[in-house]
């Protein structure tokens, strides 16, 4: 079949058109459907402060700590119920017979348990009483939780700047085995001084691919402390900085004694105790239960209604097990109490005597060490420049001072860590600055 030329190029035009429609609609699609692309126009840097706040929605610790809450919450509701136990309702059919005829009696009673000497309030208070334990006791895991979210946020600052470092040091190391390689060709120097250098190359790109896969195990470690899985994306903005503080041991205890919510908790405990053996006391007193009934005698000349009061005679159970097992329970938070005054004690002085080591430490790199670091850094350039040392003197120098750059932010690392620690140990929110 001939087609006329028109035709032909109709079908061009037309064919063109839907092939460029096909491929825009394609790569729009592709837009939307990538998940990467799209999460990566979700990423968002976070500071501290913002990680603190996604730890506290997303960690799964602090969820199961929230949850005893409801517990709680749910025992409240109980002991706040205005009768201890559900009315009772009884019913009795029977049959009488008389000398003429058969008759068919009834009766319908309503009994209620009614609880005296003031025991509703006591369970209620003894229900608060948890309630602010438990509370105390997400306030305790929300104080550790911030501990573990601001050093795994340090951690991950002070690996991504070791990685910049270590990265900067295989450059030079780099530049120096080339630098090598072409006097020795030149036969400038020795076999023995250039394998001195490929070794130290080799190191220089293993500690680069340590410092690395320490920097993915501490960004997992936070995202897991956040709630986050491995593959979603997180970036970090902050430094870390050198803040000389001055402290005092007796405030740290004093705080702590004052602020810990792991001590306020175990107060409670001893306080919901001494609760719960005034309501064994109370409860020693049996509680009346009232009744009324109605009696409908077939074929009588008058229905019967009356009442009735019931109550037990505490000859043999009189509440001397759970009075025992109160007793014995705040005797032993009283213990608890007493061994966790001293259990605080030793930590916080335990913090403050690392916290004093690693002063010490920071303090030699930064008055000491640095100074003397930044200076022959500027130094080793000018030499460099004005022909004093050669490339070769340079890149070495260059790098034992990078080196020492590196083993300085590990020491800062420790000297916040061990702010951190003095903050968890003694309930302060911040240490103040000197």
């Amino acid at each position: 079949m001939i087609y006329p030329v028109y035709h032909i190029k109709y079908v061009t035009v037309v064919t063109l058109i839907a092939s460029v429609l096909f491929l825009a609609s394609n790569k729009s699609t592709a837009q939307v459907s990538d998940p990467l692309r799209r999460e990566e126009t979700k990423t968002k840097t976070v500071d501290l402060k913002e990680c603190i706040e996604i730890a506290f929605e997303n960690n799964l610790q602090l969820a199961v700590a929230r949850n005893r809450l409801g517990i709680a919450d749910a025992d409240r509701i109980k002991a706040s119920l205005l009768l201890p136990s559900n009315p009772e309702v009884k019913t009795e059919i029977g049959a009488r017979e008389s000398s003429s005829e058969r008759h068919t009696d009834y009766t319908i009673a309503l009994s209620q348990e009614i609880e005296v000497y003031g025991q509703r309030r006591k369970r209620i208070n003894i229900s608060n009483d948890k309630i602010e334990k438990v509370k105390f006791e997400i306030a305790d895991v929300e104080r550790n939780v911030i501990a573990d979210v601001k050093s795994s946020f340090y951690e991950v600052l002070i690996s991504m700047e070791i990685v910049k470092l270590q990265s900067y040091v295989e450059d030079i190391f780099k530049r120096l085995w080339n630098a090598t390689m072409e006097r020795h060709k030149a036969g400038a120097i020795s076999a023995l001084e250039l394998n001195s250098i490929k070794i130290r190359y080799g190191l220089a790109k293993q500690q680069l691919l340590a410092a690395k896969k320490n920097n993915q195990n501490s960004l997992l470690d936070l995202k897991l402390l956040l709630g986050k899985s491995k593959d979603e994306p997180l970036s970090l903005k902050g430094d870390l900085t050198y803040q000389a503080l001055q402290v005092n041991l007796e405030d740290l205890l004093a705080s702590a004694y004052e602020t810990r919510p792991d001590l306020k908790a175990m107060e409670l405990e001893k306080e919901r105790a001494s609760q719960e053996i005034s309501l064994r006391k109370a409860e020693r007193i049996p509680n009346p239960e009232l009744s009324g009934f109605f009696t409908r005698e077939e074929g009588g000349a008058d229905d019967i209604v009356g009442g009735e009061i019931s109550i037990s005679i505490p000859i043999w159970d009189r509440k001397q097990s759970e009075l025992k097992k109160a007793r014995t329970a705040k005797d032993t938070a009283d213990i608890n109490i007493r061994n966790k005054y001293l259990g605080i004690q030793k930590e916080v002085e335990a913090a403050y005597r690392s916290f004093m080591a690693e002063k010490e430490g920071i303090s030699i790199y930064t008055d000491e060490i640095m100074p003397q670091v930044d200076e022959s850094l500027k130094l080793n350039e000018i030499s460099y420049k004005e022909g004093k040392i050669n490339f070769i003197e340079f890149l070495t120098v260059q790098s034992d001072l990078i080196e020492i750059r590196t083993a300085y932010l590990n020491t800062l690392l420790d000297y916040n860590n061990a702010i951190i620690n003095l903050e968890t140990v003694s309930g302060m929110e911040r240490i103040s600055l000197n």
